[in-house]
């Protein structure tokens, strides 16, 4: 018996759907680059303080300072994605990520630390997230936030790996955990140029192009594709409801990402234990998000998204009142709901208002909004136990924060009939 795959997207409920295998990809990569970029930091960034005894917010420094680069090149990143298709950029992406981590291996100084960081957030960015998401939009139409949903299942599954890289780091050191990694990552090049398909070589199979259409694909430009759809999404008000709605909980989310090993460490537990509370939040967040998935794609995204934001503002909470392990077991299951629902839908609500064909120009150019809290927010964190010596008022801080990205939430006009240029 034949096993045929389909690329019609008539047929994405199929499990033969080609979007589907993309998905179980998506898995791995956004998996990898979690543990690389995302939950494993904080985990490096401890190791560093105590191998070196450098400050938190030195160290929690190098991550923000990536990140504003990647907030620098996020517009340029989506319209590389828009202009050249996943493919590519994915395959180029793990190599820069593999560069990234052969810099932590070796780090003596401080500024190695940075330039780590550098590479792994720009190869993080091209190889992870994004690319994973445009797939997802531009492959499936009635199924989206499920698929959406599914692809960052791998962001919860890196969860379950922290107790096991916190013990690497401890029992193996930094050099030894960075080499594996960056070795995996490297591997993981081929398999994106063997395996990933962007939608529009399936489109375009059989579509007649004139010499002049021919001459413009062939064409490079560095110029932004500031076509018209896009002008049009920056002059309304979705676009920007969406971008600091995004902002305002993604905030606390990556700087819990570079702080919380430190802060259960402070509260009197070792390093792998909080590893356990990453895994436990983390599987609480799988479970979540298919619900998200389902009842974004049944019920529509911008309540049920509220829903999950809210439970992100209460897991917040009980984080900064935690003084116990029964309390840091409850920040971990509400924060798992929160955390994993939202994820899919901040998300998928963006293909609600925008043409699939500049979904990434226009997600990279929210990146310049939504980094101003991702790289702020760890160093200020940091700063504050520096001279604190608690992390409590960055806490408080972080859950009013997200808060208020519930009320701006509230004001997002319903979604209009699609606009064609």
């Amino acid at each position: 018996m034949s096993f045929k795959i389909y690329y019609d997207q008539n047929k994405e409920s199929s499990p033969r759907y080609y979007g589907w295998i993309l998905a179980l990809f998506g898995n791995l990569i956004i998996g990898l680059m979690t543990i690389s970029n995302f939950q494993g930091t904080g985990f490096f960034l401890k190791a560093f303080e105590r191998q070196k005894g450098w400050g938190r917010a030195a160290i929690s420094g190098a991550s923000s300072f990536a990140r504003a680069e990647s907030a620098l090149l996020g517009p340029i990143e989506g319209y590389l994605l828009d202009r050249f298709g996943v493919r590519r950029i994915m395959v180029i992406g793990n190599v820069v990520t593999f560069v990234g981590f052969l810099f932590i291996a070796f780090t003596e100084h401080m500024y190695q630390l940075y330039l780590g960081y550098l590479f792994i957030s720009f190869g993080s960015a091209l190889a992870g997230w994004l690319p994973t998401m445009t797939l997802m939009n531009s492959w499936f139409d009635k199924k989206k936030t499920f698929a959406m949903a599914f692809s960052i299942t791998g962001t919860h599954i890196a969860g379950w790996v922290a107790p096991f890289l916190a013990y690497s780091l401890l029992t193996y050191g930094i050099r030894n955990t960075a080499l594996v990694i960056a070795v995996v990552t490297l591997m993981f090049s081929p398999l994106s140029y063997l395996i990933v398909r962007d939608r529009s070589n399936f489109d375009e199979t059989n579509k007649i192009k004139s010499p002049e259409e021919k001459k413009s694909k062939r064409r490079f430009s560095l110029r932004l594709n500031l076509n018209p759809e896009i002008k049009y999404q920056l002059k309304h008000k979705p676009f920007w409801i969406i971008a600091f709605t995004h902002m305002c909980s993604t905030t606390s989310i990556v700087t819990l990402a570079v702080h919380l090993p430190a802060y259960i460490t402070d509260l009197g537990f070792t390093i792998i234990q909080s590893g356990y509370i990453v895994s436990i939040f983390s599987t609480v967040a799988i479970f979540s998000q298919y619900i998200a998935g389902y009842a974004g794609d049944k019920y529509g995204k911008k309540y049920v998204l509220l829903i999950f934001l809210v439970f992100q503002v209460i897991a917040l909470t009980f984080l900064a009142l935690s003084d116990s392990w029964s309390v840091l077991i409850i920040f971990a299951i509400f924060w798992g709901i929160g955390y994993g629902g939202r994820t899919p839908l901040i998300t998928a609500i963006r293909g609600d208002y925008f043409n699939r064909s500049v979904f990434a120009t226009l997600f990279g150019l929210s990146g310049m909004v939504i980094n101003v809290g991702t790289t702020s927010g760890p160093i200020i964190a940091g700063l504050i136990y520096d001279v604190y010596g608690s992390y409590t008022t960055a806490l408080w801080g972080l859950t009013i924060i997200a808060f208020c990205g519930c009320l701006l939430l509230l004001t997002l006009p319903p979604v209009p009939k699609r606009i064609k240029f």
